[in-house]
């Protein structure tokens, strides 16, 4: 078997560095050098985090489903590799993005919680993440895990479009989209220095996003190599010479 470096790339690390230095420049754009807004005040902060993280685990569901169905397709154990490394990036993204909508629920509508159109499917999403993940720790079976896991991916992705468009679809009281992509092109609502914190804080969520899932990745390459390792030896063991 071939063995596999437990040693992390220079690469990796350096990416991890750059997105963390960037990390900390969005920071300061979102809090110290964007204006506050006429209406909202210092509450439209919270948007340069928000839209962000919520974004970006959009883009993880996906990666999750892509890869779960190129599993299904071909079982080949590297694309469920990648699945869960998304997977676990999207419940991340998810958590963070149902925490940013309570903080900014509490002061604009007096409570943490409402059963709002958008929040409650993103809280959908975030529970069929988290089956997703107690599903795979109750099947042994490599194989099974991955195929059953790969259809809750898809579960999850089927759901992204009605939650892109909760805001337009249902009675909800989410804030319209501030940018709107259709036949007429890109149009916005937002003051154009909003606009460049944000897609630059995107950026940034996206960077932090593929450093995770390429951590992770390189993480269940490992654990795939130990566990065919204890296989081997658990095979070898079982084999015995019986003399006479």
């Amino acid at each position: 078997m071939k063995a596999i470096s437990t040693q992390r790339p220079l690469g990796l690390t350096v990416l991890g560095i750059v997105a963390l230095s960037l990390f900390a420049v969005g920071a300061y754009l979102a809090l110290v050098y964007a204006p506050r807004d006429f209406v909202q005040g210092d509450l439209i902060r919270i948007m340069f985090a928000h839209v962000p993280v919520a974004w970006v685990g959009f883009l993880a569901v996906i990666v999750t489903a892509i890869f779960g169905s190129l599993y299904l397709w071909l079982g080949r154990q590297r694309h469920d590799i990648v699945a869960v490394a998304a997977a676990e990036s999207a419940l991340f993204f998810f958590a963070l993005t149902m925490l940013g909508g309570m903080i900014y629920s509490r002061p604009t509508l007096g409570t943490f919680w409402t059963w709002d159109a958008k929040l409650t499917l993103t809280a959908i999403m975030f529970t069929l993440l988290v089956g997703y993940f107690i599903v795979r720790g109750l099947i042994d079976d490599p194989e099974r895990r991955g195929r059953v896991s790969a259809v809750i991916g898809l579960i999850v992705a089927a759901s992204l479009p009605f939650n892109w468009m909760a805001a337009e679809w249902f009675r909800t009281l989410h804030p319209a989209r501030a940018i709107v992509i259709d036949d007429g092109g890109v149009r916005t609502t937002m003051a154009p220095i909003y606009l460049q914190i944000l897609l630059f804080n995107v950026a940034v969520a996206a960077l932090i996003f593929l450093y995770f899932v390429l951590e992770r990745i390189r993480i269940g390459k490992l654990e795939a190599a130990l566990q065919a390792a204890e296989d081997d030896r658990g095979l070898a063991g079982t084999t015995e010479v019986v003399r006479v």
